[in-house]
């Protein structure tokens, strides 16, 4: 019987592996059944050694858990599910900072804000969000509020 519990083990360890190759939780789910059934299994037939079944099984999941983290790693499909390259100016990202001295300021609707719309500020086009009101082109607006790129503002 102890070959049943040993087979179950690792199939159950085999399974769990397999899981990071082949996700949906099916084969990790049969593989925590098996490894469950055959400590089950050991516990029954060798009650004696109950925690060293148990000990030996947890310390086998982890192993084959992290084992199969660390082959992942290696494969085409692990890199794909991790970002390597960083966002750099050179290569066209650029970080958008809130301009906080628009709050406040005043400045002429260019366009009917419906709500978004376009703006000038000091000589400068802005693309603006109206604050839940509809604003007539030419109408004198101000900033409540700048997040990002986005500009709220009022009549």
């Amino acid at each position: 019987m102890i070959g049943w519990a040993v087979m179950l083990f690792a199939s159950g360890m085999a399974l769990i592996l397999a899981e990071f190759f082949l996700p949906g939780g099916v084969l990790g789910t049969l593989g925590a059944i098996f490894l469950v059934i055959s400590g089950a299994i050991g516990v029954y037939y060798y009650p004696d050694h109950a925690f060293f079944i148990i000990l030996a099984e947890a310390i086998g999941a982890i192993v084959c858990i992290v084992a199969g983290l660390l082959i992942l790693a290696k494969t085409r499909a692990g890199k794909n599910l991790r970002l390597d390259m960083e966002q750099r100016t050179e290569e066209g990202y650029i970080h958008m900072v809130s301009d906080l001295s628009l709050v406040g300021a005043e400045g002429v609707a260019m366009t009917m804000l419906r709500p978004a719309g376009t703006i000038e500020l000091n000589g400068r086009r802005i693309d603006a969000v109206a604050n839940g009101t509809f604003i007539e082109q030419g109408q004198q607006v101000r900033v409540l509020e700048v997040h990002g790129n986005r500009v709220v503002v009022e009549a």
